[in-house]
């Protein structure tokens, strides 16, 4: 036998002789447990106490270098209007044979192509696949301007501060664009958006000599756009051999990119759709004659004999590495007014702010030398506030020095909770988050945590920790729901904001 299979089968025994020590350890530790209580040396309790809250607007988040990027317009009542709206860089297209539109070439047809977050159906009769858009808030049956512009802000991919650090871009950012749009109308999504039909033309631009069917390749709806040939073509065909396509770095300060605005119309009570941009691009659809000498005919071929041929060609520009999410926010027809009523809302929207304790009560309590069996903070859903698209998660965090409570390091997401809870007939009920570790270190008497304030927004994914060392939050939020809680105020009855204690405690 080999010294490296003698070794391996120490360690296995090695690790078999830990596996089982803990098994026998943690079925001693429940014995002793259950004898304790069952010999009646503890009892055990539970305790609701008052909380102090209150409401705190969020003036941005960073919004570049995001996973979804927002567009449209959504209003309600209580929380007022957003705007979204998106800037970004463009890349020049990836290609060997160099940036060339050829002989007698002519722009067949330009649009930006943003494919949707799309689910296909699993039933459908006519043999059309069939999508559903996923991640719309609002009413997609009212439209909202679309306006696509020139952006004249250059983008820096480093922080001019400190180059070592991607520069980060926030949501309240203000921009500057061009005064005439590439295009500029009335949209609403549409989820049988699937197909671009591109008309190919003569030298003449007036002949079509054919039309070609561009799908997809997953088959799934996009946002399709058709921008202005002509100020497209001034800017990316004519000079084509020039040095501002010759790098990367020249064509982005050349072209800067675009500014994608969304403005309402006679209502602001439209929809947003949440995009992920990674397959965003312009297409320039163009026709070329193959052979300089040849004659071409109204089909494309060459004529007596000739081996010219009119062909199709394209080029991609996918939108670049830098994109920001613009968020315009307009408190003046919303609700929320009062701490009574807490409002929290994603999207550099809303927050709220908890305090539980003060300073003496918190003495009094670590006197109690209470043993923490579990502990929740409860939120109930004013479920006649206007707004109705209730985020599926809360999330809580240390406020004071922006870091993770303690129970989500100890126990996880899925054990602390914060998701939405609905009654019987389905509409939203009630949170319950978790923080039994905090409380439990909140109330030692050798060691104390400092008390702070706990900080309540909108889940996002981003608010998970990535290793056991990555404490602090981040402020990323791309999710425009927002719910309206019931705080402290004593009219709420049952439904105002608890803070519930379970606890045993020794006999004596």
């Amino acid at each position: 036998m080999s010294i490296k299979v003698v070794n391996a089968l120490k360690y296995l025994g090695l690790c078999s002789l830990v596996f089982f020590t803990i098994i026998s350890c943690e079925k001693e530790i429940e014995s002793i447990g259950v004898n304790l209580v069952n010999n009646n040396n503890f009892s055990t309790n539970k305790d609701t106490s008052e909380v102090i809250t209150s409401n705190k607007n969020i003036d941005s988040v960073p919004s570049s270098g995001v996973a979804q990027y927002l567009l449209g317009v959504y209003s309600d009542n209580e929380f007022g209007t957003l705007k979204a709206s998106i800037v970004s860089q463009i890349n020049l297209p990836n290609t060997v044979e160099g940036y060339n539109y050829g002989t007698n070439y002519g722009i067949d047809s330009i649009l930006m192509i943003i494919p949707y977050q799309a689910t296909k159906e699993e039933n459908y009769t006519d043999g059309k696949p069939k999508f559903s858009i996923d991640s719309v808030f609002g009413n997609a049956d009212v439209a909202f301007q679309l306006g696509v512009y020139e952006l004249k802000t250059f983008l820096n991919t480093l922080d001019p501060t400190d180059p070592s650090k991607p520069a980060i871009y926030y949501s309240d950012k203000e921009f500057q664009k061009g005064d005439t749009p590439f295009y500029l109308g009335n949209f609403k999504v549409n989820p049988n958006d699937t197909v671009s039909y591109i008309k190919r033309y003569m030298p003449d631009g007036i002949t079509s000599y054919d039309t070609d069917t561009v799908k997809q390749t997953d088959l799934g709806p996009s946002i399709r756009i058709p921008l202005n040939k002509s100020a497209i073509q001034q800017l990316f065909v004519d000079n084509a051999a020039g040095d501002e396509f010759q790098s990367l770095d020249n064509f982005q300060h050349y072209f800067r990119g675009f500014y994608i605005e969304a403005k309402e119309l006679t209502s602001n009570k439209s929809h947003l759709v949440s995009l992920v941009m990674s397959n965003a691009k312009m297409v320039i659809y163009y026709s070329k004659d193959e052979d300089e000498g040849a004659t071409i005919d109204l089909n494309g071929n060459g004529v007596n004999g000739e081996l010219g041929v009119r062909t199709k060609h394209s080029y991609d520009f996918s939108f670049g590495g830098v994109k920001s999410n613009v968020l315009k926010r307009d408190y003046t027809v919303s609700h929320q007014s009062g701490e009574d009523r807490l409002y929290v809302q994603g999207a550099s929207g809303s927050m709220a702010t908890i305090e539980l304790f003060s300073n003496e009560d918190l003495a009094d309590l670590q006197d109690n030398n209470w043993l923490i069996n579990d502990a929740s903070l409860i939120f109930y859903v004013d479920q006649n506030a206007a707004s109705s698209i209730a985020p599926e998660r809360l999330f809580i965090y240390n406020y004071d020095e922006n870091i993770q409570i303690a129970d989500v390091m100890t126990e996880g997401i899925g054990a602390v909770g914060g998701l939405l809870e609905r009654d019987a007939d389905g509409k939203p009920y009630r949170y319950v988050i978790k923080i039994t570790d905090y409380m439990s270190r909140l109330l030692k008497t050798d060691e104390p945590l400092d008390l702070v304030k706990i900080g309540l927004k909108v889940y996002n994914p981003s608010d998970i920790p990535t290793a056991i060392n990555d404490v602090k939050i981040r402020k990323y939020s791309w999710t425009p729901k927002g719910v309206v809680l019931f705080g402290n105020d004593p009219s709420f009855g049952d439904k105002r904001i608890k803070l519930e204690i379970s606890y045993s405690k020794i006999n004596n």
